[in-house]
This record gives structure tokens, sequence and C-alpha cells, in this order.
């Protein structure tokens, strides 16, 4: 488990994060207001932009201090992918939080509103409000954005103008070797 701490330390980061923008979410009415309640999403889309600097510091935190500043373009996809599936295993439990405990009545603003719109009949718009439906939208948004993501800091990340020897070479163990002295010791 300690291989994979930093990456856990981001996820739990950005865990927290999200809990944070929910409850801005809520201040600002996004989860509350009739007239706002259709911008959530946009709001939840905003977040995006702050995963990908968790995801950054978190694989650029695992350069520096597993991989001693050499790391390939794989290591740090491989970094930010078991990120990507901790913080996709997270999401529920946010969005659990958010919308039992932070805002529980979000689900009927929302689709109080989107009948208001026009755009559903009551039917439609109890499935598309639904928490089942938003956690596994959000699963599925947070890999693929995941995936994407690290795709994108792996290649910006990776350690640059150094050939496959001189990466493995600066991943084996230094041998030291002891010359044992030969000849008598000097008795005083």
């Amino acid at each position: 488990m300690r291989k994979f701490s930093i990456e856990f330390k981001w996820a739990a980061i950005a865990t927290l994060a999200a809990l944070i923008w929910m409850f801005i979410g809520k201040a600002a009415g996004l989860q509350t207001d009739l007239q706002k309640v259709r911008f959530e999403v946009l709001h939840e889309m905003l977040f995006s932009f702050l995963l990908f600097i968790f995801y950054w510091l978190g694989i650029y935190q695992k350069k520096k201090e597993y991989y001693h500043n050499i790391i390939t373009w794989q290591q740090a996809f491989f970094t930010g992918l078991v990120m990507c599936i901790l913080i996709s295993m997270f999401f529920p439990i946010v969005q659990f939080i958010t919308y039992n405990q932070i805002s529980p009545d979000f689900m009927e603003n929302l689709k109080q509103a989107l009948v208001l719109d026009g755009r559903m009949n009551e039917e439609e718009a109890a499935k598309n409000a639904s928490f089942d439906l938003f956690i596994r939208n959000g699963v599925m948004n947070n890999l693929s954005f995941g995936v994407i993501f690290t795709t994108i800091i792996a290649y910006f990340i990776k350690t640059k103008d150094l050939d496959k020897s001189k990466i493995l070479a600066a991943k084996k163990p230094e041998m030291v070797k002891v010359k044992k002295q030969k000849g008598k010791s000097k008795k005083r």
C-alpha cells in the first residue's frame, strides 16, 4: 500500500475538494434555486479543471519523491490511472453526502426545473433526475476525464532527453565494492 500512498493522498484531497465544491454550489443557489439548478451540471464540469490540477500535482509528486525525477510516460500514466480509479471509487461517497446531506431536495428541484422549462414531461424528468443516473454518469465522467487528463499530463511530465539505458541505470541500486585489506595488523 505504501507504493500507492501518493496516489491515495491526492485522491483523498480531490474528494475533499469535491465536497467543498458542492458546498460552494449550494451557497450559490445552484442546488436549491429553480432558476439556477440547470447550471449545476456546468458547475460540476468546472470542477474538472481542479481535477486536472490535482492529477498534475499527484503525478509530479510521484515523479519527484518516488521515481527521483526520472519517470517514463508509462510510469506517469500508471500513476494517474491509479489516481483516476481511486477518485472514481470515492465519487459515489461524495454524491451520497451531497444529495442526502448537503442538498437533500436537489433531485426534486431538478425535476421541477426540467418540467418548468418545458423540455420534458414529468416521467422523463424523473428518469433524468435520479440519484442512480447521477452516480453512474459521475463515475463514467471521472473515469473518462481521468484517462484523458492522465494521458496528457504523462506526456508533459515524463523525463525528456533520456534514453532507456539511463532510465534503467537510474533504477538499479548502486553496488559498492569493499576491498579487504590483506596483511597483518599492527599491534601497538
